[in-house]
């Protein structure tokens, strides 16, 4: 436990020392180095922590506690940079030395991995990998202090998504693998459903097709379990979120198999249907993926009217991974460059990114 507590200390000093260096782009940990530690520290028992006595929370501070947290979540919205989750998080890490075991410091340990997996998702976002790779680390083990093996194995999800989106998909296999069997006595439908869905995405990434439709109607059928039971962190699996995701992922089989992305064209189209319109940045995310989807299928026209649907939806502030995306269907559309609509609509892809 202390050893945690430590290793959030040090993550936590060094950020807020180092500030632009956290914010620099860089290499992360691949293989064994990510692997290794990861399934020791989440697998094994947790020493350390049970019967331990100490100082103790009031009731009145964690409520207090959880309300702020809950407000960090929502990063974007809020105009926050990292280094006011970051501060936040020492705050808490000091606090919870010392602490009594009990159902109120556990509620403290959840609230500090969430702190700690927001910041590795800003990180993420902003393409510092090894921050990122460092804080969903984090947030495993301090979901694990806090007896939340769900939220922990929501992380790990995380964790394998940056791995996938590095194009590491057999660390990211096996990252998922240890979520699933970490929690596999535990797992809610919503979860099992959530971690098929990043199988898949590896199985995707390796041109595996019969592995990857085998984890696609995994997380259908775990989907179609769910009740309203599900814990928070898993709320935003609607059915929406499910539709996107394995669209997004039969383009990414596409690249293997160009015959499925007529899967995704339709299943994309399907989570663009149900989107709740609040949902801006996954709207955005849903047309730019689609675009690509009809760039395989030898339809860039119908793709550019998607991306310029999509580019007033940007937002400027916190472009991230959206930005990205952008820029991998402009590199893939070059192939119709001849087309006058792909060199406009690219054009106008390329000036967003040069605004952020």
């Amino acid at each position: 436990m202390a050893g945690i507590l430590e290793a959030s200390d040090e993550a936590t000093r060094s950020t807020l020392i180092n500030r632009r260096d956290a914010l620099r782009s860089g290499l992360a940990a691949t293989g064994a180095a990510i692997v290794g530690p990861l399934a020791a520290g989440w697998l094994e028992p947790l020493q350390g922590w049970a019967h331990r006595g100490g100082s103790r929370f009031s009731v009145a501070e964690v409520e207090a506690l959880e309300r702020a947290v809950s407000v960090l979540r929502e990063w974007r919205s809020a105009g926050l940079g990292p280094s006011a989750i970051v501060a936040q998080l020492g705050d808490v890490t000091d606090r919870l030395h010392g602490a009594a075991d009990t159902e109120l410091t556990g509620r403290v340990f959840l609230a500090a991995a969430e702190l700690a997996k927001t910041a590795g998702s800003m990180f993420f976002d902003a393409g510092a990998h090894p921050s990122a790779q460092s804080y969903y680390v984090l947030a495993v083990q301090l979901a694990k202090a806090a007896r939340e093996g769900s939220f922990a194995a929501t992380t790990l999800a995380a964790l394998a998504r940056q791995s996938f989106d590095l194009g590491a998909a057999a660390d990211g296999l096996e990252i998922i693998g240890l979520a699933q069997h970490g929690t596999r006595d535990t797992a809610t439908p919503g979860l099992r459903a959530m971690l098929a869905t990043r199988q898949a995405w590896g199985h995707a990434q390796q041109g595996e097709v019969y592995a990857f439709h085998r984890a696609v109607s995994a997380a259908e059928q775990s989907f179609a379990d769910t009740g309203d039971d599900e814990p928070r962190w898993l709320t935003s699996l609607d059915e929406a979120e499910l539709a996107g995701v394995i669209g997004a992922r039969f383009r990414d089989l596409a690249r293997h198999d160009p015959t499925q992305a007529r899967h995704s064209v339709t299943y994309i189209g399907k989570a663009l249907r149900l989107r709740d319109p609040s949902r801006t940045r996954n709207r955005v995310f849903d047309l730019v993926g689609l675009a690509r989807a009809h760039l395989i299928t030898g339809e860039p026209e119908q793709g550019c009217r998607l991306v310029a649907e999509a580019l007033p939806l940007v937002d400027l502030s916190h472009p991230g991974r959206v930005a990205r995306k952008l820029g991998d269907w402009s590199r893939e559309a070059t192939r119709y460059s001849d087309l006058p609509v792909v060199r406009e609509t690219r054009d106008r892809a390329h000036e967003l990114a040069s605004v952020t």
